[in-house]
């Protein structure tokens, strides 16, 4: 029987569905492996009121739609703490729990190191003659330092959950538990027929290796987690703004559409707005890349985050707060870091799969055993249900990329790559298009006088232009000087005056001098050859500067953003072998041409925002491509947050460096062809470790669980198989040594990498 709906019912059914379901994205702490993302996943989804929970373990991020009515962010945060981690609900606070986590790991991996080292070598080169309960104090700090396992393993067992937390608890449990059996009640052992038990040592050195492995991890993904912080930095705090015609310092928070604000010299503009009064030359490298600063007259567009350099000008706002450019950059970043990849999410399915398997496999060994074994039936159970979690203990998967990503970053580090986040490296060879950022990337990234065409040439000329620009503080002027050569302080410079988007003029040795853009003359006053000149060099992408004495033009120069040395050997090395090479700029049409064809680019895209980079960039994935994008400035980081690989040249700004996972340092384009070769090798090396990680276990696990036992009456204790375990463990390591003697080709870039 129904009845009529209660009033609280009434009020739910008109709550538009909107305001019922928010989506959030948290970072989240302490999870260590995809077998933790998985568990959190799987126990979010379970809970009614949840539509949606994704965990990236790259990024470590949870995002999460809920319904507001049954949910809240700290509901939520207690809910992942049951499971052992911990949610941060400010990006604020963010950065604060990371440096603990990483100092603290630091401070548990150099105990467990300490103290490992001894006992892994009394038990193995003193083997039975080293007293047990030497032994027991000796993994006691170790045991200590590694707690975290058992805790974390505890707490999901608690909800029927495990990770690899859960394979080293178990393992490392049962080796001491049987060797605290075997130091203090060794008769009751030798009673049931077995030599005492001490495996300290296994104990250890998987609590040692696991946890140096954290904190490796753990230490590089921190130094990942602050893209979005350094571009929010760019925003201003404070702005100057003008009503009835007095200024006042307010929050940019406080700042509205319409209102006017004054940007002094060397200040950053605060929003999005059109100059309405006074002029100037703004750097916008920040969003277009463009080293040359852009003159600024009444009626222009400005954007959040660009530099003010030279004038003073007053703006009307029309962006604000979250509609800048600037913001919406930053949005492109956040939204890029914290969706997940597909290999991803096959690792996670792997891991989810790989520990509920491995536990089985121990209980029906454990049962087989102790139902159907000989006598002893069931010690012979315990033991073999050990040896099966110790064979199985993840250490050399734990080894295998890990072990063999420290030699390469290391290798790469030799050659100036630096690694920041390790994955990258494997993944870069496999890359089939990569997008070349132009100013400060291919290029140097100032301007530099690459022309000159001098109608009147003389040294008087030459040192009176030079002493001009000595006193000017536009960014061109620096370039034309060093061509001019120094100003000699013997020439007496009067009247210097600043042109408002022209140049400057003074009287230098008693005749008046002007230099600048082409509009300081007439253009009626130039003659044929000059003209045909300016015209060829604004055709190439040019930036031109024209100088003149009285009315009549006695010099012209040609300014351009040069190629870095290399740039078109790298660029014809990731041809050859087969790579799409795209040049992406925020530059105009002309100059991104020139400098395509001094590289030997085909695809081409000038004139683009941060946003249409990125759009780029996902239209290329969307064909099929994995794309790496290589960039210097913050107009780049959308697009290289976007990428499957991220390259940041290490001359650029500190954003594209965070949000990039490989930085070239020096700003040298031809070390991408190191990189490249690096990650073709490392890729093989990883593959072989993983190959022989899994092989390994196929190996190890039935003999562990004595299938070979009726044939041979043999079986692996749990002695041998922590040796095993080792033993596989040491095999990784030094395959992965061989990454230290990899060998680069510089002299050509259609020669094979070659290798030791």
């Amino acid at each position: 029987m129904s009845g009529s709906p209660s009033a609280a019912d009434t009020v739910r059914s008109e709550t538009p569905a909107a305001e019922r379901s928010r989506t959030e994205v948290y970072p989240v702490v302490g999870m260590h492996c995809a077998g933790c993302a998985a568990t959190i996943e799987r126990v979010l989804r379970a809970q009614p009121g949840i539509a949606q929970a994704e965990v990236n373990f790259a990024a470590q991020t949870l995002t999460v739609r809920y319904d507001t009515r049954r949910w809240n962010a700290e509901r939520l945060r207690e809910q992942v703490r049951q499971l052992g981690y911990d949610l941060v609900l400010s990006a604020e606070h963010l950065e604060s729990p990371q440096r603990e986590r990483v100092a603290q790991l630091r401070r548990r991996a150099t105990v467990a190191v300490i103290f490992a080292v001894p006992v892994i070598a009394l038990s193995m080169l003193l083997h039975g003659r080293v007293p047990a309960l030497l032994l027991l104090a000796l993994t006691l700090p170790v045991v200590w330092s590694g707690r975290e396992f058992f805790l974390t393993a505890w707490k999901q067992a608690r909800r029927r959950q495990a990770s690899m937390d859960t394979l080293v608890a178990l393992g490392t449990g049962a080796a001491l538990l049987l060797s605290l059996v075997g130091t203090f009640a060794p008769e009751f052992v030798q009673r049931l027929g077995f030599a005492t038990p001490l495996y300290y040592e296994a104990a250890a050195a998987i609590l040692a290796a696991v946890l140096v492995g954290r904190f490796i991890e753990e230490r590089a993904r921190l130094q990942g987690s602050r893209a979005i912080e350094r571009l929010l930095a760019l925003q201003p705090k404070t702005a100057r703004r003008v009503r009835e015609g007095a200024e006042e310092e307010v929050p940019v928070a406080l700042l509205r559409e319409g209102d006017t604000i004054r940007v002094r010299p060397g200040e950053r503009i605060p929003v999005d707005g059109v100059v309405i009064e006074g002029s100037s030359a703004v750097d916008e490298s920040a969003l277009t890349g463009e080293p040359i600063p852009v003159e600024k007259l009444p009626g222009m567009r400005v954007w959040a985050g660009t530099v003010n350099t030279t004038g003073s000008f007053l703006l009307r706002a029309e962006h604000v707060g979250a509609a800048t450019v600037l913001a919406q950059v930053v949005e492109l970043v956040r939204r890029a870091q914290t969706q997940k990849a597909p290999l991803q999410r096959t690792a996670d399915r792997v891991a989810a799969v790989f520990v509920p398997i491995v536990l089985l496999l121990a209980l029906v060994t454990a049962l087989g055993w102790g139902l159907l074994g000989p006598e002893p039936r069931w010690a012979y159970a315990f033991l073999t249900a050990t040896s099966v979690l110790l064979v199985a203990c993840p250490c050399a998967f734990g080894l295998a990329t890990p072990m063999a990503f420290l030699m390469g970053i290391g290798r790469a580090a030799e050659q100036g790559i630096l690694v920041r986040e390790p994955t990258a490296l494997e993944q870069l060879w496999r890359c089939s298009a990569v997008v070349l950022d132009k100013t400060g990337t291919l290029t140097e990234g100032k301007p530099t006088v690459v022309e000159q065409f001098w109608v009147h040439d003389s040294p008087e000329h030459r040192a009176a232009l030079a002493a001009l620009e000595a006193r000017s503080e536009h960014p061109l002027a620096a370039a034309v000087l060093n061509v001019l050569g120094p100003p000699e302080p013997t020439v007496p410079v009067e009247h210097f005056q600043a042109l408002p988007a022209q140049g400057v003029r003074a009287i230098v040795a008693g005749r008046t001098y002007s230099i600048g853009t082409p509009r300081i003359l007439p253009e009626a006053l130039l003659p044929q050859p000059l003209r045909e000149r300016l015209s060829e060099w604004e055709a190439a992408g040019y930036t031109l500067v024209l100088a003149a004495a009285e009315e009549e033009p006695i010099a012209a120069f040609a300014l351009a953003d040069v190629p870095r040395p290399a740039a078109s050997e790298a660029v014809e090395y990731l041809r050859s072998r087969g790579v799409e090479v795209h040049l992406l700029t925020g530059d105009h049409a002309a100059a991104a041409a020139r400098i395509a064809r001094l590289t030997g680019i085909e695809h081409v895209r000038a004139g683009m925002l941060p946003a249409e980079k990125a759009e780029y960039v996902r239209a290329l994935q969307q064909r099929g491509h994995r794309v790496a994008v290589v960039g210097d400035g913050i107009n780049d980081a959308p697009a290289l947050a976007q990428a499957d690989v991220a390259i940041a040249v290490g001359t650029g700004t500190d954003i594209a460096v965070e949000t990039a996972a490989l930085v070239l340092v020096g700003g040298n384009i031809h070390r991408l062809v190191a990189a490249w070769q690096l990650s073709e090798r490392l890729y093989r090396i990883v593959r072989q470790n993983l190959a022989w990680a899994f092989g390994y276990n196929v190996l190890a696990l039935p003999i562990a669980a004595g299938l070979a036992y009726p044939w041979t009456g043999w079986l692996l204790s749990p002695m041998l198989a922590g040796v095993a375990m080792a033993a596989s463990s040491v095999s990784v390591v030094l395959n992965s040594l061989r990454l230290r003697r990899v060998r680069f080709v510089h002299q050509g870039p259609r020669q094979s990498p070659s290798t030791a």
